[in-house]
């Protein structure tokens, strides 16, 4: 019995010890991938796998990285055995609805997402929010991805994507006022890209205002040179 006990003991010491540093890794992994150097994220998150394959993290970072590198089937492995793994945990909900969504399964997509809407212990509710938009965007479905866009910014009002995300759809209703109204708010908590100056260009235009719309024009060829926004105006 007491033999018994103390490798009890000294199994869950080592599987805790094993837990930390694949958790390392997936930090690592997940770090190297924000500055683009993906062989060496792959190498960590791959060592985290392996000390751990088990660890539900260790599959979701697996397959952020093989989605953020457009291997759909890879991605959607490790994102299946995430969800096995940890079926009510928000990250890998909210993860892997988005990828479905993204990939033409809307109602599966949806889904996970609105489930992890309601989790309570989902702290970045207004990222979720953002993607159940984005989600009922491309499913075509404008009023319901408002709203979702909408509580994104009730949870976290400083989140300057959704406010592009808003002036773009105002935008494709053609409701121009309301577009520069969301355009200005993205702009007070973001950095310009060359995304929302296009779409400064595109409103400006539309409402007639055409030193703005020169002016606009101008930062895109000035301070976005080789993007594909500077360059479809280039005629």
């Amino acid at each position: 019995m007491f033999f018994l006990a103390a490798c009890s003991t000294t199994n869950a010491r080592d599987q805790d010890k094993r837990w930390l540093q694949a958790q390392l890794y997936i930090d690592l992994g997940l770090r190297y991938m924000e500055i683009g150097n993906y062989n060496v994220a792959l190498t960590k998150l791959k060592k985290a796998y392996a000390l751990d394959d088990e660890n539900f993290s260790s599959h979701n970072a697996l397959a952020i990285f093989y989605d953020t590198t457009r291997k759909d089937d890879l991605a959607r492995y490790h994102y299946k055995r995430a969800i096995v793994l940890a079926p009510d945990n928000p990250s890998v909900l909210n993860n892997y609805g988005r990828f479905l969504c993204q990939r033409g399964d809307i109602n599966n997509g949806f889904g996970m997402l609105i489930k992890a809407t309601n989790l309570p212990l989902n702290n970045k509710l207004w990222l979720t929010h953002r993607n159940a938009g984005q989600c009922q965007v491309l499913n075509g479905d404008l009023v319901l991805a408002e709203n979702n866009f909408l509580q994104a910014i009730e949870r976290n009002d400083r989140y300057g994507p959704v406010f592009l995300d808003l002036a773009k759809l105002k935008f494709s209703n053609r409701e121009f006022h309301l577009a520069r109204k969301y355009l200005d708010q993205f702009f007070t908590v973001h950095v310009e890209t060359s995304a929302s100056v296009l779409l400064a260009y595109q409103i400006a235009k539309q409402l007639g205002h055409l030193n703005a719309t020169q002016q606009y024009k101008r930062v895109l060829k000035e301070h976005f040179t080789a993007s594909t926004e500077a360059k479809s105006l280039v005629k």
